[in-house]
């Protein structure tokens, strides 16, 4: 038998060839042209289509392609080689090796579909001794509906959409199944306006010979009537596709004889028309290869070469991983032929809770979302169930206490409590969760699989839970609780529970517009809701006193963060890029405070009581014990807003270092490690600058000058002191007061309006920043990686390099996502999915050709990266497709700004 070798790809070392591995090889076989099994080979060798389409599509340079016609052979060091049709896509091809010496034969199939199709060369199979064939489909429940009837059904989604008058959207990959839609379609004599994507492949397959296709006529956002729109997967929440307002959607894939598939492509209709082989399809292949032994590659793999050692076929999974001593074939069998389960939803508060997700989650209009959630909140016949079903609202299991988030649960967590169930298969579970990249639609869709005993839950009910789930006393615990009760859920109400537990209900939904939906249903005005819900910090509280019209009674409490109140960035000069001083927006005299770099933070008391919080409110107090034992020796109780700063050994340390602190254990009054893990004293402070609460008396609304005179009546001592105030009266005052304080150290000045209010979570012109200018780098794009929840079908999370001039090597200087429009995310998404070298799980990992502009708010050194430098606040300002790669900044550059 001729030898084969797995090692993320398939290699044949007699030929040193491998067959459509996962990353860039030497020499390889490419069987077609779709992403997934492309790599930028330094030869590839592939027939004549599929030469042409890789060319267009992933600008590969022709002198390194070898184009084969089909069924020609050729001979390689003892070896014959062929290519034949594979029935796939345009172009598509198997692999057929013949040892010359002893005529051991190989056939790897790639991906092939046994049925015929209207755009792809008809499948060819050849006897060979070993078969290595995909297992897409698998499993003997996946059989496809003949042809004539899934076109039927095309054709009848099409017709009755358009006698709705409605556009028809028909979604299926750029190459393949958009081609077999298109051209039933024209068979027919229906127009068809093609997504850009689309369209480009159209043409290549065009230009490649393909018959059948009409000249490609690109969708540019306005729809024709009688015109059906064809268009990628993945484009369905874009913007070009969004501007659709009246349109019925259609996904075109195999996996439409999945439960539930509706549901995970969110479209009106799933129709079966596949370019891979059905199970049937691949038993056909079986039989007329007639193969003596068998290697299985994708998809359903161990169950189907389980299945062909139950018919005496010795069959492996190429991957390996088989287990001998377990009749898998038998238990596949039992998993595959027994009936789908379908769950009687039971009828209680929970299911229109889930019922109100949906809704909100389906619509892009405010209006529409503040209408749906403030009819549900006013019907709520109990306040109880107001409360809950608002702090629901917001994405909490349960309301924060003190700051705190008394339950959250990981993606491990849920994956261990699904895993727990005994009906669910750990493969399933890995296949579905990596097509949803979303715990709560995971958990959904592995739920509708498996039988289940949904029980009715009102909301109340759910609170117990929640807290018996924090208060569990440990992770086999908490993961045993939530297995067992998500058995009695209906799939429906199990996604919602794991939304609220990972925290986030991934509907479209902000505070902001809770907020505005309680004003609408109690009509009260949406600033007052708004205030109180920022004094409270519990939104169920809120929603009550709305209710109860006394949003007046609201008051700020110690140990309940508030926001804090945000200074405004100061218009800047274009020549000397220093802050235009005269465009302050108050008057003279104007407060100047210095602008430390450390962690806003503010400090509250109430007798014993001492708490630390995070200007995104979270609790501070196990960071810095030290702080807080300190605190409880102050008079009074009161509210602080301030900043921590630390010294050690002479010099100022910066946020870069104190957040080193972050998220750790401390114990005593020390504050950092050494690399050899001994402790040395570091002095923190807290410098208070705004005074919000004093012994039972709120003080938001006094003027700032007020403020700091009862702040300065406190006697503050170590670690405790109030920010140094100046004041100026011109404009050159300010710049020589900010010239000393980058001279200082500082970041630059905080310039405040004396007379005031103190606003919480607003950035007004009360108070604005003046700092000094932290250039940004030029930098090029290694990496992107698929983002989360409604970034799930895009790439949105880039990693980004800087030269080192010394060994020319791309050094990794961070990771970016912010500061991107939709439209951008889109555009780039395309690009980095042309250009993707290799492809691990999420990530892909591209050409280095796209440079892009990165700000931050400092820069350290650090260990994270390859680089040995990490930005703190890393943002993307601009995409320079003026600039090439070689024109990048340097790693020594970003090294001088340290």
């Amino acid at each position: 038998m001729i030898d084969v070798q797995f090692n993320r790809g398939l290699y044949l070392p007699e030929l040193d060839l491998w067959l459509d591995p996962w990353d860039a090889k030497p020499c390889a076989f490419v069987s077609h042209a779709h992403a997934d099994h492309f790599a930028r080979h330094e030869s590839a060798l592939c027939s004549e289509v599929t030469a042409a389409l890789v060319q267009k599509r992933f600008h590969l340079g022709e002198n390194r392609i070898e184009s084969v016609p089909f069924q020609i052979p050729i001979i390689r060091d003892g070896f014959r080689i062929k290519l034949l049709p594979a029935g796939h896509i345009a172009g598509s091809a198997m692999l057929h090796v013949t040892r010359i010496k002893d005529n051991a034969s190989l056939l790897y199939t790639g991906d092939f579909k046994a049925r015929r199709g209207r755009t792809a060369e008809a499948v060819n199979f050849m006897a060979a001794d070993t078969l290595i064939t995909e297992t897409t489909f698998g499993l003997p429940s996946y059989v496809f509906p003949n042809a004539m009837e899934i076109e039927s059904s095309i054709l009848r989604f099409v017709h009755d959409t358009f006698a709705d008058g409605e556009t028809p959207v028909l979604f299926g990959y750029s190459l393949g199944k958009a081609q077999e839609a298109l051209a039933l379609l024209t068979e027919h004599g229906i127009p068809a306006l093609l997504h850009p994507n689309v369209a480009a492949m159209t043409a290549a397959c065009r230009e490649a010979g393909v018959s059948g296709l009409p000249e490609p006529i690109e969708f540019e956002g306005h729809p024709v009537e009688g015109h059906v729109i064809i268009a990628p997967p993945n484009t369905g929440r874009s913007k070009l596709m969004r501007s659709l307002k009246s349109k019925r959607t259609a996904m075109l894939t195999g996996w439409a004889m999945q439960p539930g598939a509706k549901f995970r492509y969110r479209v009106d209709e799933v129709i079966p028309l596949s370019d891979h082989a059905d199970h049937p399809g691949l038993m056909e292949c079986i039989q007329r290869v007639r193969p003596k032994r068998v290697l299985t590659v994708h998809g359903f793999a161990k169950e189907f070469a389980a299945e062909l050692r139950g018919r005496n076929i010795d069959a492996w999974c190429a991957m390996g991983g088989d287990q001998l001593e377990l009749s898998i074939a038998q238990s596949a069998q039992r998993l595959i032929t027994q009936t789908v389960p379908r769950h009687n939803r039971a009828i209680c508060s929970l299911a229109d809770f889930s019922d109100l997700c949906r809704l909100v989650g389906e619509t892009n209009s405010r209006v529409a979302k503040t209408e749906f959630l403030s009819n549900y909140l006013k019907n709520l016949e109990t306040e109880q169930d107001l409360g809950l079903a608002a702090v629901w609202l917001t994405g909490e299991a349960l309301p924060r206490h003190n700051g705190r988030r008394p339950l959250h649960a990981g993606s491990a967590t849920i994956r261990r409590a699904l895993l727990e169930i005994p009906a669910v298969r750990e493969e399933r579970y890995r296949e579905i969760s990596l097509s949803q990249n979303d715990s709560a639609r995971t958990a959904r869709l592995v739920l509708q699989e498996i039988p289940l005993r949904p029980e009715p839950l009102d909301l109340p009910g759910l609170e117990a839970f929640f807290i018996a789930l924090s208060q569990s006393s440990g992770s086999i615990e908490r993961i045993n609780r939530l297995s067992e009760r998500l058995t009695s859920l209906h799939p429906a109400e199990g996604e919602t529970v794991v939304k609220l537990l990972t925290g986030d209900l991934r509907i479209g939904l902000k505070e902001g517009l809770v907020e505005d939906a309680i004003a609408e249903a109690f009509g009260a005005d949406a600033a007052e809701v708004r205030h109180a819900h920022m004094l409270t910090g519990n939104i169920g509280e809120t929603a009550i006193l709305a209710r109860q019209k006394r949003l007046h009674e609201a008051s700020l409490r110690p140990l309940v963060p508030i926001k804090c109140m945000l200074a405004s960035p100061l218009e800047r000069g274009e020549e000397d890029d220093l802050p235009l001083f005269e465009s302050l927006p108050f008057s003279a005299p104007i407060w100047l405070e210095p602008k430390y770099d450390g962690i806003r933070a503010q400090l509250h008391k109430q007798g014993d009581w001492v708490g630390l919080f995070s200007r995104d409110l979270r609790p501070l107090d196990s960071e810095f014990p030290d702080l807080l034992e300190a605190a409880r020796s102050l008079d009074g109780d009161f509210v602080m807003d301030g900043e921590l700063i630390a010294y050690a050994e002479g010099r100022k340390l910066g946020f870069a270092d104190l957040q080193k602190r972050l998220g750790r254990q401390m114990a005593g009054s020390d504050l950092f490690l050494t690399d050899q893990g001994h402790d040395f004293s570091v002095p923190l402070r807290f410098i208070a600058f705004d005074l919000l609460w004093r012994n039972g008396d709120e003080l938001l609304a006094l003027p700032l000058r007020e403020r700091r005179e009862r702040l300065d009546q406190m006697q503050l001592s170590q670690p405790f002191s109030a920010i140094q105030v100046q004041a100026a009266a011109s404009t050159g005052e300010i710049e020589s007061l900010f010239k000393q304080s980058i001279q200082d150290g500082h970041e630059g000045l905080i310039a405040k309006d004396p007379e005031s209010a103190y606003s919480p979570g607003r950035r007004g012109k009360s108070w604005i920043k003046l700092k000094g200018v932290m250039p940004t780098l030029d930098c090029v794009v290694v990496a992107a990686e698929q983002g989360h929840g409604k970034r799930s079908d895009v790439l949105s999370d880039y990693t980004f390099a800087l030269r080192d001039e010394e060994t020319g090597d791309l050094k990794i200087l961070g990771k970016a996502y912010s500061g991107l429009t939709d439209d951008e995310i889109e555009d780039l998404t395309d690009h980095f999915r042309r250009f993707t070298l290799r492809k691990e799980r999420r990530k892909h990992f591209v050409e280095p050709n796209l440079v892009l502009e990165i700000a931050f708010d400092a820069i350290r050194s650090s260990a994270r990266h390859d680089s040995g430098l990490a930005l703190r606040f890393p943002r993307i300002k601009a995409i320079r497709r003026d600039k090439a790669p070689a024109e990048i900044d340097t790693l020594q550059t970003a090294r001088s700004l340290v």
